[in-house]
Formats: structure tokens, sequence, C-alpha cells
């Protein structure tokens, strides 16, 4: 009788498995954005973190990375290389942004890493406040106006906002985010000073 009983619930049990499957629809749901088109006048400066502020020029606090020390060296690649450009940006609602901006890449390689100070001068009830980026640094080729042009890709380590900067011999020219130098003929060039 148990074999008969345990027959029957396996027969039982196989006819429903074998049934025919049904399956419902699935429902994608699609997410549209709208976007702004706009050309712009003047390269996007971008947003640096306040909680990296410093207020006066000559109140520096210590880097969060000391970026030299974080560069990934390979001995095939030749040594490390240090260049650093200052200049002043104008500013909407200051006499300007003066940047220090330094870079350390191996000789034979495109890849290096980044600091970068941006102070925006009588920024706060007339002091100096100093904002801090580092990050990685990359070397593309090309831009819509011409493609043998070098460009530098600064990649902010925070996730912000990428900088990116026409090198022309020893001179950075901060580009739009569209690889297009500023419309306004305004000066967004930094120079080589080390």
């Amino acid at each position: 009788m148990k074999k008969y009983f345990i027959a029957v619930a396996a027969l039982a049990l196989l006819a429903a498995c074998s049934g025919k499957k049904t399956t419902e629809p699935v429902i994608i749901e699609e997410e549209s954005v709208a976007v702004a088109e706009s050309v712009p006048d003047a390269p996007a400066l971008p947003v640096i973190s306040d909680a990296k502020a410093k207020v006066n020029k000559t109140d520096k606090a210590a880097k969060p990375v000391n970026m030299r020390d974080s560069l990934k060296v390979d001995p095939k690649k030749g040594s490390v290389i240090q260049k650093k450009y200052k200049g002043t940006f104008p500013a909407a609602d200051g006499p300007g942004i003066d940047y220090d901006l330094v870079l350390f890449y191996q000789q034979d390689s495109d890849d290096g890493v980044y600091e970068m100070d941006a102070t925006y001068l009588e920024a706060e009830d007339g002091q100096n406040q100093t904002f801090s980026s580092t990050g990685k640094r990359k070397v593309k080729k090309g831009t819509p106006s011409n493609s043998e042009a070098i460009v530098y890709e600064l990649i902010p380590s925070d996730g912000t906002m990428t900088y990116y900067f026409l090198a022309e011999g020893d001179s950075l020219t901060l580009l739009t985010q569209d690889l297009q130098k500023a419309a306004s003929g305004l000066n967004y060039t930094l120079m080589l000073v080390q």
C-alpha cells in the first residue's frame, strides 16, 4: 500500500511539473532626461569641494595626499618629472582666481597625477579662499579644431568635474568640457614657472 501511495504521489508531482509553463510580460521602465543645450562663453570652472577650503593663501594646510608619492613609478619609463604652472583666471564675483597647478609624471608616460590650488581673491569678506584638488592626469590627443593638439585631462579624486587643458609650449589653456577654447577671448592660460 505504501509503495502504491508513493508511486501515485510521484506521478502527480511529475504531471504537475510537466504542465505548460506560463510567462508573464515584463514591464520595462524608461527614464528620459532633458538636457539644455548651450554654447559656453567661457570654460566652466569646476566646483571644488568646500570641505577642502583654506582661508588665506599663507595659511596653507597640508594636502590630503602627497601626489608625487602616489605616482606609480615604472623603472623602464624614465625619471619622474614635476612641472608647475601658475596663472590668474577671470572671476564673475571678484578680481580673479589664482591657480597653482603641479603635474607629476614619468618621462615616457601619458599617465600621471596632479595637485592644484585655486585661490578665489577677495572671496569672502575680502579674504582670499583657497580650494585644493588632487587626482590623475591623462594625456589625450586632439580637439574638434585640431586633431594634433595635446590635451591634459585632470580627473579629480573626489569625483568633481574634470578639467581639460590644451598644452601649448610652456603654457596650458583651460578648455570647455567640449574641448574648445573660451569664446569670450578672456585669458584662461597658466604659464610654466618651474
